[in-house]
């Protein structure tokens, strides 16, 4: 991760769903998207 990345998006989380892996940026927003974690939906 390069730092203006870093700046931008903060720490990133690996969270267990019980599913499979979920990661993402520390602060990012939950809007309720597709919810798939790693479904791939475009972000």
């Amino acid at each position: 991760m390069s730092s203006d990345d870093f700046n931008k998006y903060g720490d990133i989380v690996i969270e267990d769903t019980g599913y499979g892996f979920k990661v993402g940026p520390e602060n990012a927003q939950d809007d309720g998207g597709c919810g798939g974690g790693c479904s791939g939906c475009g972000q």
